[in-house]
C-alpha cells in the first residue's frame, strides 16, 4: 500500500461509510462513486467528507483497494463492474454472502491479476466494528493495517478466500436467528396471554445457563450443546408440537421444524455421555434419518 493509500468503498451506505470515517481516521483518501446513488446515500458520504469521482473508470485507476460492502444481492454486478475496467489492485469482498459466492466472485475479479480478499463485518456500526480477513496472508495484512489506530479491530484470519464469510453467516445465524426465534415464541406467549410468564422463565434460564457455561452459550459450547445433542431424541418430538401450536396460531412453524431437524440428527446420541462435540457436529452435517421418522 501506498503512504497514503486511496482506497474505494462500493457502496457508502451505513455500514461503508462507518468503515470509510475510520479509514479517515487512519490516513487513508476514501473514495466513492456519487453516479446512480440515492440521495440518501450522497448526504452520507458527504457528510463524511468522502472523495467523490465521476465515474467508476476513474475510481478503478485511482484506487490501491477496492472494498465492496453492499446490498447482498448485488455483490456480483459490483465485482463484474470493477472487473470490467481492468482493477488489478486489492478487493476486498465485504458482503454477507456465502462462501461459494465469495469464491465465484473471486475467480471473476482475480481474473485481471486482481487480489482478492474475504470480509467479515461483525457488529454495530462506529468503534465496536470487527473486520475479519481471510485470503493471501500479506495482503489481508496490509488491508488491516489500514485500520491501525482506528476504532475498528481489523483481524486477518488463516484460511481462504470465504474463511471469513463463514464466519460472518455462523455469527449471523446465531444473533438474528435467535431473534427470530425469539419473536416467534413472544407472539405464540402473547397469543395466549402469558408473555410475562414466559419473560420471567427465559430471565431465569438465562441467569442459570451463564452459571452453566460462562458469558456466552460458545464460551463454552460443549456445555451449551451437547445436553441437547443427548436429549435431540426426546426433544423432536416437542418441536413437532410446537409446530402444532404455531400452525394453529397462524406463526410460522418453520422455525419448529428446523429445530426438530436438528434434534432429529442427533437421534443416534440417546442416552451417549455428553463428552463428544465432534460427533454431535459430525450428525449435523451427515444426512439425518431421524429414528421417530420411522414410526
Amino acid at each position: 500500500m501506498a503512504d497514503r493509500p486511496t482506497i474505494a468503498i462500493l457502496h457508502p451506505g451505513q455500514m461503508g461509510t462507518a468503515i470509510a470515517r475510520q479509514l479517515l481516521g487512519g490516513g487513508a483518501d476514501v473514495i466513492w462513486l456519487p453516479e446512480g446513488r440515492s440521495r440518501a446515500t450522497r448526504e452520507r458520504a458527504d457528510a463524511a467528507a468522502l472523495r467523490p469521482v465521476g465515474d467508476l473508470k476513474t475510481l478503478v485507476a485511482e484506487s490501491s483497494a477496492i472494498l465492496s460492502i453492499c446490498p447482498s444481492n448485488a455483490a456480483e454486478h459490483v465485482a463484474e463492474s470493477v472487473a470490467e475496467h481492468g482493477f488489478t489492485g486489492t478487493y476486498v469482498e465485504a458482503n454477507a454472502i456465502s462462501p461459494e459466492r465469495v469464491r465465484r466472485i473471486a475467480a471473476t475479479v482475480a481474473a485481471n491479476g486482481a487480489t482478492v480478499l474475504d470480509g467479515g463485518i461483525l457488529g454495530a456500526s462506529g468503534a465496536e466494528m470487527r473486520f475479519y480477513l481471510s485470503g493471501p496472508s500479506d495482503r489481508a495484512a496490509a488491508v488491516a493495517g489500514l485500520f491501525d489506530g482506528t476504532g475498528v479491530a481489523a483481524i486477518p484470519l488463516d484460511g481462504e478466500v470465504g474463511t471469513a464469510s463463514a464466519l460472518k453467516l455462523a455469527f449471523a445465524l446465531w444473533q438474528k436467528g435467535a431473534r427470530a426465534l425469539a419473536a416467534v415464541s413472544y407472539a405464540l406467549a402473547d397469543r395466549y396471554e402469558v408473555a410475562a410468564s414466559l419473560c420471567a422463565e427465559a430471565e431465569t434460564e438465562a441467569d442459570a445457563e451463564k452459571g452453566r457455561t460462562g458469558r456466552s452459550p460458545f464460551s463454552s459450547p460443549d456445555r451449551y450443546l451437547l445436553p441437547a445433542a443427548v436429549r435431540g431424541w426426546r426433544w423432536e418430538h416437542e418441536m413437532a408440537e410446537v409446530e402444532s401450536a404455531l400452525d394453529a396460531a397462524d406463526l410460522p412453524g418453520e422455525l419448529s421444524r428446523g429445530a426438530a431437524e436438528v434434534f432429529a440428527r442427533w437421534a443416534p446420541l440417546k442416552d451417549r455421555p455428553e463428552d463428544e462435540l465432534a460427533e454431535a457436529l459430525a450428525l449435523l452435517r451427515a444426512e439425518g434419518t431421524g429414528a421417530s421418522r420411522q414410526g
